[in-house]
Formats: structure tokens, sequence, C-alpha cells
């Protein structure tokens, strides 16, 4: 399959999806600039939003950079990563009504997990259909992600789990600051030579 076609498609549902998510900013009724103020929870979600698909598109980039080339298994672990992407400005918009109200939080949090396993098994397919067409240096790469290497680590997901349970039962309007901070830590903690592929 055409590595080029797949990518210009994943380009087009994220921006698409970066949209959805910007067009649910509502603008204020008031040309005081406290008005702005009631939109600051969704600001916040929509931030941590925009950043998470930021930071996943250019983790994705990478690995379409790196991998030799894409097979139909490829494809649709991709499609259902960018599927599981599609519920993020639902799950942001609903998030940023209020922060401190558990149902949304706890639908984000499912969201997000369900997301991140999905992003797993696109970045596992990957590596591993390189490992099939013997190009061991390219899968080798993939798994040696910052990203790839944190989820596939049972201690550090036993504990990030703990800590959202934790979280979602007790202060959940800490959620996103905890996901902001996963977020912001991928973003700068990525692979040495990430940005000579681009």
């Amino acid at each position: 399959m055409n590595k080029s076609r797949v990518e210009a498609f994943t380009d087009a549902v994220l921006a698409i999806i970066l949209t959805i998510m910007v067009l649910e900013l509502k603008v204020p009724d008031s040309s005081q600039l406290s008005a702005i103020l009631s939109e600051l929870p969704y600001l916040f979600s929509y931030t941590v939003g925009y950043l998470l698909i930021g930071v996943a598109w250019y983790s994705h980039h990478y690995m379409f950079s790196k991998t030799a080339g894409i097979s139909k298994r490829v494809y649709w672990a991709n499609n259902f990563w960018m599927f599981t992407t599609s519920f993020i400005p639902m799950a942001t918009a609903w998030i940023g009504r209020d922060l401190k109200v558990q149902g949304p939080e706890i639908f984000y949090a499912i969201i997000f997990s369900i997301w991140t396993a999905a992003y797993l098994v696109l970045s596992y397919v990957i590596s591993n259909d390189d490992i099939k067409r013997k190009q061991y240096k390219k899968a080798h790469d993939i798994r040696k992600m910052k990203i790839y290497r944190y989820l596939t680590n049972i201690k550090y997901m036993t504990i990030q789990t703990a800590v959202l349970v934790i979280i979602l039962v007790f202060k959940p309007e800490f959620l996103l600051v905890v996901v902001l901070w996963q977020i912001l830590a991928f973003a700068i903690w990525n692979n040495d030579d990430s940005d000579k592929l681009f």
C-alpha cells in the first residue's frame, strides 16, 4: 500500500478533528474581557486535546518515516487509532463544561485509555511488520521510541492506572493536569533522530 496516501489520509482526518475541537469554542456574548472566563475550562481541555493530537501526530510521522512499508494490518491499525482519536473532540467538549464533575472525567479517561491502547497497537503492528520484512533496524528504532517503551512497561502503566483511578475517585479535576504532564513529557522526550527525519 502506498505509504504517502495513508499519511495524507491520516493528516486530513487529524486536521478535521482539530477543526471540530476549535469550533466548540464559544464567542462570548459580551465585549468585556472577563466574559471569556466562562470558557476557560474548555480552553484548558482544548489545549490538552490539541497537544495530545499534536504530539501523537509527531510520533506517528516518525513511525511512518521509519517503516519500510504499509501493510493491510498497519492500514487497519491506523484506522482504528484514528477512530479512537475522533472521540477526543467529544470528550474534550464534555470535560470542558465542568472540570470538577466525575462523569465527563471518567469518560475522558476511558477515551484516553482506549486511544493509548490503539496507539500502542499501531506502533506494535508497524514494528512487527518491519521485523517480518527483515528491516530490523527500522523495527528497533520504532520500539526504541520513548513513548513505545513507556507504554509497554508494565510497572509504569500500572502506576499510571492507579494514579488515574485515585484521581478520578478523589480529585477528578486533576485528570487533565496528569494527561497534560504526560503529553509534555513525550513532546520533550522523543528519539534523538526525530528531527533529522523531516
